[in-house]
């Protein structure tokens, strides 16, 4: 392990050992910050060639955090792991910029979140390092981030609970009562309910930019999409069964990239929760609803799902919908069990409709049931939920408090 030190003496107690540090792993971006730091004057620097459970070891062992830390993450499989890592043995001061490779935009939102200021690609330069770091100020210079749609995941405990009709009718909610531009994704490659129930034909667009995920561009992936209305479009496939599905691995966090750009909510319909785009999906949403009814397997399989979703690196945000997708019979799980079993509230119970739901998704129209507590109106508080439109003013105490669980 290299080390550069500039003006860095033993520091008395409490006092900082240096301003600034820097952990990068090649020798052409430690000659870079060199000429920053000696443009810049820094006298207080501290600059060393290792990687970051090398800045962790350092950092845990010296009394006070720097000002700022950039930290290199070539090498790392886990990113956000080892950045949380980091945190803990880092003061909350601490403004922390990470250096990478890759001009990855999800990688860059996820450090947003976990409180990293900036996120710079290789290669690095003096103008680039100055921009960055407002010396004169003592801060890292703020990001401005795109605005961008939100990746909403539907996931069912099991097959038949309702996934599709939920995630479906929300989806048409947003997109004809609220006036959002919504992008429905159908993850069922072979062919899932959703065409059917909206009336409409498969263009196989959802395995045509996954295969060709490396020319892709916005004009490619609105090309692709099948229009419903004005503001609702999908993309979805229906391959023969048992043909072979070729893309790369990475390819779904490409494409929602570019749907999130031109869309304000992307609808993601999971049809099996441990398949590749299925775990792809998980980790790029911005929150995730976990449909299940009132069967013993299914407490189980949400318990079991609970734990895969939230362990992923973006720990996603997640609620439970108990749907209620056959008539009342006797031997069902109580909700009250239900919930003791799982370990947390359901965000909302939907209630069993009896004819309107199956005519709308049959005939590929708009559920049209009334009940002033049925099955459009928890729709509709499930897309409140996502809009931010609820009124606190009529909102119960307990109603913020099972929102906040959910």
């Amino acid at each position: 392990m290299s080390t550069t030190e500039f003006r860095v003496s033993k520091a008395k107690s409490g006092a900082r050992v240096a301003d600034f540090i820097a952990f990068v792993t090649d020798r052409t971006t430690e000659q870079i910050l060199k000429s920053f730091v000696l443009e810049e004057a820094m006298p207080h620097v501290h600059i060393v060639l290792g990687n970051i459970d090398e800045a962790i070891a350092y950092l845990s062992k010296i009394e006070r955090s720097p000002q700022f830390l950039l930290v290199d993450l070539h090498g790392s499989t886990m990113p956000l792991s080892d950045l949380g890592r980091l945190s803990e043995v880092c003061e909350p001061s601490v403004q922390v910029v990470a250096l990478g490779e890759r001009n990855d935009v999800g990688l860059f939102r996820s450090l947003l979140k976990l409180g990293v200021r900036d996120y710079l690609v290789k290669p690095l330069t003096v103008e680039l390092l100055k921009r960055t770091f407002s010396m004169q100020d003592g801060k890292v210079n703020p990001v401005t981030l795109a605005r961008a749609g939100k990746t909403i995941a539907f996931a069912g405990a099991r097959g038949g609970v309702g996934v599709t009709t939920l995630a479906l009718n929300v989806a048409r909610h947003l997109a004809e009562e609220t006036h959002r531009r919504v992008a429905y994704v159908d993850l069922n490659i072979y062919g899932g309910a959703a065409n059917s129930m909206l009336g409409i034909q498969s263009n196989n667009g959802l395995t045509d930019v996954l295969h060709n995920v490396n020319r892709l561009d916005p004009q490619y992936v609105e090309r692709t999409l099948v229009a419903k209305s004005r503001r609702l479009f999908v993309l979805s496939s229906e391959l023969d069964l048992g043909a072979a599905a070729p893309f790369e691995a990475a390819a779904l966090p490409r494409v929602l990239d570019l749907l999130c750009d031109s869309f304000h909510y992307v609808i993601l319909d999971i049809d099996a929760p441990s398949t590749t785009l299925a775990q792809q999906a998980f980790d790029h949403a911005a929150r995730v609803y976990l449909v299940a009814d009132r069967t013993v397997h299914c407490t189980r399989e949400s318990m079991r799902l609970l734990r895969f979703i939230e362990d992923r690196d973006n720990n996603p945000p997640t609620s439970i919908l108990l749907n209620n997708p056959n008539s009342a019979t006797a031997g069902k799980v109580q909700p009250a069990d239900f919930m003791q079993a799982v370990g947390r509230s359901t965000l909302y119970e939907v209630p069993f409709e009896t004819k309107a739901v199956s005519i709308a998704e049959n005939l590929g129209e708009p559920v049209m049931e009334k009940t002033p507590a049925g099955f459009n109106q928890t729709i509709a508080r499930i897309a409140r939920d996502l809009t931010g439109q609820h009124s606190a003013a009529k909102l119960t105490f307990f109603q913020k408090l099972k929102l906040r669980k959910g």
